[in-house]
C-alpha cells in the first residue's frame, strides 16, 4: 500500500507543470496527460468566461423564479439595464454536468 511520503515522493519526480497538475489531480492523471500532450505547449484557460455564463443562467432561473430585475441587479452589483441584457440574451450552451461542476467547485 502507497503511504502519503511514496505519494509525495512520485508528485516531487515530475517535471516542471506536470507537478502541479499532479498535486491538483493526481500522479495517475499527469502522466495521461504527459502522454496525450507529449512536447505540446498547452496553455489552460481560466474559468471567467464559464463563470460569467453560469451567473447568466441562475440570473435567468432567479427571474423565471419571480425574482425582479431590480432586486437581481442589487444582488449581483450589475445595472438593471445589464440584468435586461442577460434576460434577453440567447440561453447558454454549457451542459449540466459542466454547469453542476462549476457551481460546486466554483
Amino acid at each position: 500500500m502507497k503511504t502519503d511520503e511514496d505519494l509525495i515522493d512520485a508528485i516531487d519526480a515530475l517535471p516542471g507543470d506536470l507537478r502541479r497538475i499532479a498535486e491538483v489531480a493526481g500522479v495517475e492523471a499527469a502522466v495521461k496527460i504527459a502522454r496525450a500532450f507529449r512536447g505540446t505547449f498547452l496553455y489552460v484557460p481560466g474559468l471567467d468566461e464559464m463563470m460569467r455564463r453560469l451567473r447568466d443562467a441562475i440570473i435567468k432561473a432567479d427571474y423565471d423564479g419571480g425574482t425582479s430585475a431590480r432586486k437581481l441587479a442589487q444582488k449581483y452589483g450589475l445595472t438593471e439595464r445589464h440584468i435586461w441584457r442577460i434576460l434577453n440574451s440567447p440561453s447558454s450552451d454549457i451542459p449540466e454536468e459542466v454547469l453542476n461542476l462549476l457551481k460546486d467547485g466554483g
